[in-house]
């Protein structure tokens, strides 16, 4: 294929004129030489002689072989005919845990789609078909198709906002897209504690691994104290591991410090875990509401506080829920003060998912 050697340091211009003019073939530049470099020409371009060429060479050398720019290009030949509407277009990545929803027809070549998703995403250790989510904490059942290293456990390690979240998505429940929203509980719990004066004692009795945590734990003179938890054992584990990487990195006490595994319902009739909270997380989507009763002892019953949740509600129910969300808070003797209930995503053509919360003062 021809090339036009150039000195390495007028590449840029020769790939620009040659691009002018329709004449760049797109197979990338190559080292010719230790000073020069061999750019790819289109078979309309002009020959050696042309004086565009200002006197430069035009060698003929194999081209560059490009990358591919997607993963079905290295599916096995047999199987490069299917369309891409064949394949899946949309997968979640965990850590280096890829999770990818199949349909019927694609799962006899489950493998040799992870196979090619593996020599693509080289950041990813083992591709996993997601079967949907089973059983009362609602855990992805995962099926394991490859393994870069053999390895198909799904136990792995997320960044977000910085920090390290050990999940386990064929164990327990996690969703990276809900990133902004901690964001944001960071932003209102900063306007809180400084409404109160003073540092924050923090409930989370539906903490999962704990996502939630790092942003306000690290946060100097924000939170004093937690109290978090979760039912499902295997959530535990994880949250006590990452919990106390992030006490080390706040540099800090913390008091209280608890971490249990025990239904949030039931929080209220221990003394160690009731009457203690000057804010409180609810993250139960599908059930948040129905459970708001039973959160309401574990506050500071005097001054105000702060409750954050997110629930699952039909989209036209959205100014009722603030309707009940107020009356719950006075049926627990408190006085509203800010309460707010608004969609962060559409969850079905009906259905989304809400961020609520309410500031109110104890009478």
């Amino acid at each position: 294929m021809r090339h036009l050697s150039v000195p390495r340091d007028q590449t840029q211009v020769w790939l620009e004129r040659c691009k002018a003019n329709g004449w760049l073939e797109k197979t990338g530049v190559i080292p010719y030489s230790e000073t020069h470099r061999a750019v790819p020409l289109t078979g309309e371009a002009p020959g050696e002689n042309d004086a565009f060429w200002e006197g430069h060479v035009i060698v003929d050398i194999e081209p560059k072989d490009p990358s591919p720019k997607h993963w079905t290009e290295r599916l096995p030949a047999e199987l490069q005919s299917k369309p891409a509407s064949f394949w899946p277009s949309a997968f979640e990545t965990q850590g280096d845990v890829l999770l990818v929803k199949l349909e019927p027809e694609v799962r006899p070549h489950g493998k040799a789609m992870a196979v090619a998703m593996l020599n693509h995403m080289p950041s990813i250790r083992v591709v996993c078909a997601d079967n949907g989510v089973e059983g009362d904490f609602r855990v992805r059942s995962l099926e394991p198709l490859s393994s870069r290293d053999g390895s198909t456990h799904t136990t792995t390690t997320v960044r977000e906002h910085g920090f390290e979240i050990q999940v386990d998505p064929g164990e327990v429940y996690f969703s990276a897209r809900l990133s902004n929203q901690r964001q944001q509980t960071l932003e209102r719990f900063q306007a809180f504690r400084q409404r109160l004066g003073h540092p924050i004692v923090l409930a989370d009795p539906y903490a999962g691994v704990g996502p939630a945590l790092p942003l306000l734990l690290v946060e100097p003179d924000l939170v004093e104290g937690f109290l978090v938890g979760d039912l499902n054992p295997k959530a535990v584990d994880l949250l006590k591991t990452n919990v106390d990487r992030w006490a080390g990195r706040a540099g800090q006490s913390f008091a209280p410090s608890t971490v249990v595994c025990e239904d949030a319902r039931l929080w209220s009739k221990d003394e160690h875990l009731s009457g203690k909270a000057h804010a409180v997380l609810v993250n139960l989507p599908h059930d948040s509401f129905e459970h708001l009763p039973a959160m309401f002892p574990l506050f500071r019953q005097e001054g105000e506080s702060l409750l954050r949740g997110w629930t699952i509600v039909e989209r036209d129910e959205l100014p009722r829920q603030k309707e009940r969300l107020e009356r719950l808070v006075q049926e627990a003797g408190g006085e509203p003060l800010e309460t707010e209930i608004s969609e962060v995503k559409g969850f079905s053509t009906t259905r989304c998912f809400a961020m609520f919360q309410t500031l109110f003062r104890w009478q």
